[in-house]
This record gives C-alpha cells, structure tokens and sequence, in this order.
C-alpha cells in the first residue's frame, strides 16, 4: 500500500481501486475463481465505487474494461492467465507474476488455448496487455518462460516493453526466487505500463 500511494504521489500511476480477494477456500481454485470474478467480485466493487463503468450489467462493464486489471502472484499467476481466458470481456490489462496457464500441457498448448480466447472474444492487439513477471531462480520460471517463447511469435502478441507499439512483455529479474517478497518489484516495474 505506501508503494502505492507514493507511486501516486510521484505521478508515476494515475489513483486505482486495489482489490485483494482470495480463491482459497470454498470450491474456488486459481483455475475457477474467474467465475466468482465474474459474478461477484467485479459487480461489487462497480457498484459500490466511482469508477470508469457507467454501470454493473454486461455493457457496462465491458465498455469500461480498459480501466480494470488482474494480475496475481504464484498460484494468483495461474488465475491471472484463467481469467484472461475468460474474462477479456471485462478486463484489458493482466499481470501474472511467477505463473503459468494451466490449459494445456504444453507450452505450445498453454499458449494456444490464450490465443484461442483472444479469437473468440475478437480482439485486436491493442485490446489487451500482459506484463509477465518472475525471477531467473523462481520455481515457475521453467514453466512460464516457455509458454512466453511459444507464444511470442503468435499474431495476438506483439513483444515489446513499449506498450504503445506492442502488448506484451516478460521480465526476468535476475536470482529473484519465488517469494512473495519481491512482488512488490514487480508491481513497482509493471503498473506504470498500465492504464495508457
């Protein structure tokens, strides 16, 4: 929280609504909790804040999701990706930290079934962008790392640390493991991309 209130106060991000639920417990998982996203959790905070979304219902927050991000870390990471699956409709911005996507086997697949979704839901390029995260010695990045290179040379991505002429980026941060402790530096180096 004072990363982010001092990133505010420095002019680096514009004031968010920050929310932190879990998908631990119940009969949610990283894999499923896009579902209660969907129908709870995104509703809510609209409706119960001023945001970008004139309304709650589909329209509504489809027209704004431009203005709404995912991102998660370890197990958040792989919800991160199941939510871009299934929610491009309701976001434009994800950040999946130390994670991999689960649908599929193999990185050709994992990266298949995102390009999959991103047909479906008939998206350009410049209607969503990943800032992936996870450090040279983090447990995920043998995971991770392939799907990117699987799926950069696919047409929905266009790799760059620029996103005004690309969409998607990965950084490695050099002998960070997988702790949550350095969440905060990926957030500190990703959110700044967000939101243009």
């Amino acid at each position: 929280d004072n990363i982010l209130d001092h990133m505010i106060m420095n002019g680096d991000l514009e004031p968010m609504i920050v929310v932190t639920p879990t998908f631990n417990g119940g009969n949610c998982s990283a894999q499923n909790f896009y579902q209660e996203f969907r129908a709870n959790v995104v509703p809510f905070v609209e409706g119960k804040y001023s945001t970008y979304a004139e309304s709650t219902d589909a329209a509504g927050i489809e027209a704004s999701r431009m203005h709404r991000a995912y991102g998660g870390f370890s197990m958040g990471g792989v919800s991160t990706w199941a939510v871009m699956q299934n929610c491009l409709d309701m976001v434009g911005y994800f950040m999946p930290l130390s994670g991999d996507h689960w649908d599929g086997n193999s990185a050709q697949e994992k990266a298949q079934s995102i390009g999959n979704a991103i047909n479906k839901a008939g998206l350009t390029p410049r209607d969503y962008f990943i800032f992936a995260a996870t450090g040279s010695d983090d447990i995920a990045y043998p995971n991770i790392s392939p799907q990117v290179e699987a799926m950069k040379p696919m047409s929905q991505f266009v790799y760059t640390s620029d996103f005004s002429q690309g969409n998607f980026y990965f950084l490695v941060a050099p002998g960070l493991t997988h702790w949550w402790g350095y969440v905060r530096h990926y957030v500190y180096d990703a959110l700044p991309y967000f939101f243009h």
